[in-house]
């Protein structure tokens, strides 16, 4: 059964969109607050965490050769501080009209350097033509993931734009304090029809900080096994993200397209 060797292989939790490295974009601002962040994940049951710097040409933070060697050096100061995580490097692409040429450049870290790519968009300004983005993206080697699509004005209005784009070959990511309804109602109750729908592949915890966006899953996990079971919260938080780092390939649960749930009268009515 090769889901019982996985289980015998990893049985951690592994965060794939994290910015926890200490000075490189708007995550951890200081050495001490990120060692305290590393703290809190170890503590939720975290033992590797991919490091997603923001990432834009344009943007003025840590990249390429340099980010790299924040990555290792944080890694030496986790193992002077006995502090048992790996921290695996990766960015997390922002979108713009031309995240194509980006790409092509490759001058950005995917995620732990397999072909899984994290790529974020504007919050407001979620583009028309994103399955063609993602078929572009794919025609390249590239498997993307979207990050926290919960938090998209776009997705909220119209859930099954997230139905399209898995079956163009994206992947899901939901931040694990979204779920448990510390983003908002909104973020809350898309996330909650994604998971009903077979539309989430990865929850990760998006953390900045150790006191503000902190990488808390702990709650989210437990949550997920009462509600979903414990296969689905492996699958979610262990599994998916294991092949991730190992660069592995994963199938998914096909994906329902949500049917707003008509009204008592309507169902009466149609009766």
């Amino acid at each position: 059964n090769k889901n019982y060797i996985l289980r015998m292989e990893v049985f951690y939790m592994i965060d794939i969109h994290c910015h926890v490295v200490p000075n490189i974009d708007d995550g951890a601002k200081s050495l001490d607050d990120a060692l305290e962040m590393a703290k809190i994940a170890y503590d939720e049951g975290i033992r590797k965490i991919v490091n997603t710097s923001h990432y834009h040409p344009n943007f003025e933070y840590k990249k390429g050769k340099e980010l790299f060697e924040s990555v290792k050096e944080f890694n030496n100061i986790l193992k002077l501080n006995n502090l048992d995580i790996e921290v695996l490097i990766g960015n997390e692409l922002y979108y713009s009209e031309d995240i194509i040429e980006i790409i092509e450049q490759k001058e950005f870290y995917t995620l732990n350097n397999s072909k899984y790519l994290l790529i974020e968009f504007q919050q407001i300004r979620f583009p028309k033509n994103i399955v063609d983005i993602i078929y572009e993206i794919k025609i390249r080697g590239y498997v993307p993931i979207l990050a926290h699509v919960e938090r998209y004005k776009e997705v909220q209005e119209n859930v099954n734009i997230i139905y399209d784009c898995i079956k163009e070959g994206a992947l899901i990511q939901v931040n694990s304090s979204s779920i448990i309804g510390k983003n908002g109602k909104e973020a809350e109750r898309v996330s909650e029809i994604l998971l009903n729908n077979n539309m989430i592949h990865f929850i990760a915890t998006d953390a900045h900080s150790s006191t503000r966006r902190r990488p808390i899953i702990r709650e989210t996990y437990d949550y997920i096994v009462r509600k979903y079971g414990e296969q689905k919260a492996e699958m979610l938080f262990i599994q998916n993200p294991y092949k991730v780092i190992e660069d592995k390939e994963i199938s998914i649960e096909s994906p329902r397209k949500y049917e707003k749930s008509k009204g008592f009268f309507k169902k009466l009515f149609k009766k």
